[in-house]
């Protein structure tokens, strides 16, 4: 006891429910009309401990989804040896964070070497790979990857080599009101191309208005699953029934765009986003969309939120156009 008094220890976690509500519609021979009504808990615990300069974060998962197996996620340590920051362990990126909305941010076992110096913040690390070094630990890969991140009149720009082949450049910040964010990357060979992102925003009178872009040369530049952005991710899983198609058709959407409104009605948050994944559907298709969503903090400490999605769906994966309908309600507390 007297251990756990005097160590820096902080355990934080969330938990939501979620009731999720999904109606297929189509025509013709091939279609699948179908309602599905499920439930889902997911739970969150987070650990971290201090000693000195250095951190070790822990963080868990127990998900309903994942038949009801507890994870193990983002597992780390972070220290300072002679003024340079390193973190080692199982880290996610973010889609928030600059550079985040075209890759996928998923967990990677990386070490990573950051130092500032007269604001600018310099960092290179190396991820591991899948093969073994025959004791059950995985080699480091050969490529690493490096970068600066520095501020330019109070707007953040980072340049990123994240191999031999890709680069990646981001920018954001606020002029005259308006708040944008940037990002491209490209990449070198026969499969490579570029992609960009942009999202503006701005707020007059209460009222936020937003417009997102997405473009790439070709579908495998896009990536990232889990959008910040927008209602519906080029690359969140494309071959299945709960998002675009039935699982007949490939990944071939190469962009996106995307309005915004959104304001705050009685303490209720409200968001409209209405948009097009280019090349969607199929090669010659594109896919149209819509998402409502309130979010309400409840007096008890818990926070209410309602989501209505409408997409465009193929029912048979190729020629029978429909629509996919969802209604999903959660409610989540943070503590």
């Amino acid at each position: 006891m007297s251990a756990v008094a005097m160590a820096d220890i902080s355990i934080t976690g969330d938990a939501k429910f979620e009731y999720d509500n999904t109606d297929i519609s189509g025509s013709g021979t091939a279609a699948k009309n179908t309602t599905t009504n499920s439930t889902a808990t997911e739970y969150h615990l987070n650990f971290a401990g201090k000693q000195g300069d250095t951190e070790v974060v822990m963080k868990f998962e127990l998900d309903t989804d994942g038949a009801g197996a507890m994870d193990l996620e983002d597992n780390y340590i972070k220290t300072n040896v002679g003024g340079v920051n390193v973190t080692a362990g199982n880290i996610a990126g973010s889609t928030g964070g600059l550079l985040g909305e075209i890759d996928e941010g998923g967990r990677e076992r990386k070490v990573t070497l950051d130092y500032t110096v007269s604001g600018i913040k310099g960092y290179f690390g190396s991820t591991t790979g899948t093969t073994s070094n025959g004791d059950g630990d995985a080699k480091i890969n050969n490529n690493g990857y490096a970068g600066v991140v520095f501020d330019v009149a109070g707007n953040t720009v980072e340049l990123k080599k994240n191999s031999n082949t890709k680069d990646s450049y981001g920018v954001k910040g606020s002029l005259a009101g308006v708040n944008y964010r940037y990002e491209a990357v490209d990449v070198d060979g026969t499969s490579g191309g570029d992609a960009d992102y942009l999202a503006v925003d701005t707020t007059v009178n209460g009222i936020t208005l937003g417009y997102a872009v997405l473009d790439a040369d070709r579908a495998s530049l896009l990536t990232e699953s889990d959008s910040g952005e927008f209602a519906q991710s080029v690359a969140a899983k494309q071959t299945s029934t709960t998002h675009y198609m039935n699982g007949t058709t490939a990944q071939t959407a190469t962009g996106q765009k995307q309005f915004r409104i959104g304001t705050t009605i009685d303490g209720t948050s409200v968001t409209v986003k209405s948009g097009s994944i280019e090349k969607g559907l199929s090669v010659t298709k594109d896919l149209d969309y819509m998402q409502v969503q309130a979010k309400r903090a409840l007096a008890s400490g818990a926070t209410l939120v309602v989501t209505y999605n409408e997409r465009d769906y193929y029912a048979d994966g190729t020629t029978t156009k429909g629509s996919l309908d969802n209604l999903e309600v959660e409610l989540n507390v943070a503590f």
